[in-house]
């Protein structure tokens, strides 16, 4: 009788080992490096929960992009700063499938900047000459996220992430400051043209209106210890 008891406890613990040793990797940090459109260069560190459940935390520097933008001026564009995250991520299977929840926030912003010197330019719906310069800024509310992809699953070792997904931010909130002096006018003062630079504001604005989120691509490496 012992000896099928102990026989039975043994079988038992070999059958368990691997529950055992999965369950001591869930308290394990995972470490990943990665890119992503707007993030730009992202580390990000997760903690396993359990085997379908782990908690996110991302933190980017944003990605350096200089691009030139028209609407009735000539804007040079040029991003800044990155997007920082936390979720909350769900592997359905047990596997390195999962879906995520979370919120980001938002320090990514592009810096639009427009120049005329001794030349036309119609800024709102006016045509003036002289000399200006514009300083735009576009930025994003902080806001919710939802995701899904493959990788950072609740196993030791190296491993990959690509994620797909979007932070609704809702409408971009655009800023344009004037300086200098059109048809013998103070640009920052005058105030027929502070109201033809609001229009510019909400032209810029409307351009843009149907891109009411940032998307999140990210890639990279991960290892969990």
């Amino acid at each position: 009788m012992k000896k099928i008891i102990v026989s039975s406890v043994l079988g038992g613990m070999v059958a368990m080992s691997p529950f055992a040793s999965k369950a001591s990797e869930l308290n394990s940090v995972g470490v990943g490096i990665n890119y992503g459109l707007f993030a730009g260069p992202t580390l990000e560190l997760t903690y396993p929960i359990n085997n379908s459940w782990q908690v996110r935390g991302a933190l980017s520097s944003g990605m350096d992009m200089s691009e030139t933008a028209t609407t009735d001026i000539e804007y040079k564009v040029k991003t800044k700063n990155g997007i920082n995250r936390l979720a909350l991520d769900y592997h359905p299977f047990e596997n390195s499938f999962f879906l995520s929840a979370g919120y980001a926030v938002n320090n990514f912003n592009v810096a639009a900047d427009a120049q005329k010197n001794g030349s036309d330019i119609t800024i709102g719906d006016t045509t003036y000459s002289g000399n200006v310069t514009l300083n735009g800024t576009l930025d994003w509310n902080n806001a919710p996220s939802l995701s899904l992809g493959w990788g950072n699953s609740p196993e030791k070792g190296w491993g990959g992430l690509i994620e797909l997904g979007a932070i609704f931010t809702g409408t971009t909130n655009v800023n344009i400051i004037g300086t200098g002096t059109l048809n013998g006018n103070d640009v920052s003062t005058d105030p027929s043209i502070q109201a033809e630079i609001a229009k510019e504001e909400k032209k810029v604005q409307d351009k843009l209106s149907e891109y009411d989120f940032l998307p999140i691509l990210q890639a990279g490496v991960t290892y969990r210890f």
